[in-house]
Order: structure tokens, then sequence, then C-alpha cells
């Protein structure tokens, strides 16, 4: 089982997969989808970092594109914090309370069921 919090300003990709395993629940996974977005563009930027050695012609176009990508990352890392901060899943430090994240989707989930 992970670890029940995960501190925003040093997450990793495995951080990023806990929030996703915390979020799944049939019911609004927000906060899974960014992290597997987030994911996805920082796996992108590793392989564009390959790229600038493996295709020396192309340098300037590689570089331009772990730019672009790490404007992106950014941002995205920017609207997960603030998702997180909106759904009061953060404490006080800064730590994703992974735990509420799972109720608040497993609540989501039995209102939608409750509606059928």
């Amino acid at each position: 089982m992970a670890q029940s919090t995960i501190n925003i300003s040093q997450i990793s990709d495995e951080d990023l997969l806990d929030i996703c395993r915390f979020a799944e629940v049939i019911a609004c996974e927000c906060p899974g989808y960014l992290a597997r977005i987030l994911r996805q563009v920082r796996s992108f930027q590793r392989y564009t970092e390959g790229c600038i050695e493996q295709f020396p012609e192309d340098q300037e176009t590689h570089r331009w594109l772990v730019e672009q990508a790490t404007q992106v990352e950014k941002l995205l890392f920017q609207t997960v914090v603030e998702l997180m901060h909106r759904e009061n899943l953060l404490d006080e430090s800064g730590n994703v309370l992974l735990n509420k994240l799972s109720e608040r989707a497993r609540e989501i989930a039995l209102k939608q069921l409750g509606s059928l």
C-alpha cells in the first residue's frame, strides 16, 4: 500500500501513480487524469532529452521541444496543486492526503450509484 501523504512540492512519477490509484473510481477522475497527463509529459521530456544526443543534427529542434515540454509540465503541475488545494486534499505542510482523495472518490461514486 502506498504512503498516506505525498509532499506536493517534491512529487515524483511514482507519487503521480499513487494519486491515480487513490482517485480511480467510477466517478470524477480529474485528479488521476491530470496525474496521468503530467506523467506522460515528463516521459516525453526525458525522451526528447535523449534525442538531443542521439540526433545531433536536430539538437536545436529537440532543445526547443524540451523547453516547450517543460512549460507544459509546469502548467500541469500548477494545475494539479491548485486542484488539490481547491478540493481540500492538501494538508498545511503541502502533503496530498491520499486517504482523503480515496474517500472523496468513493463518496462521489456512491452518490452516483444512489441517483441511478
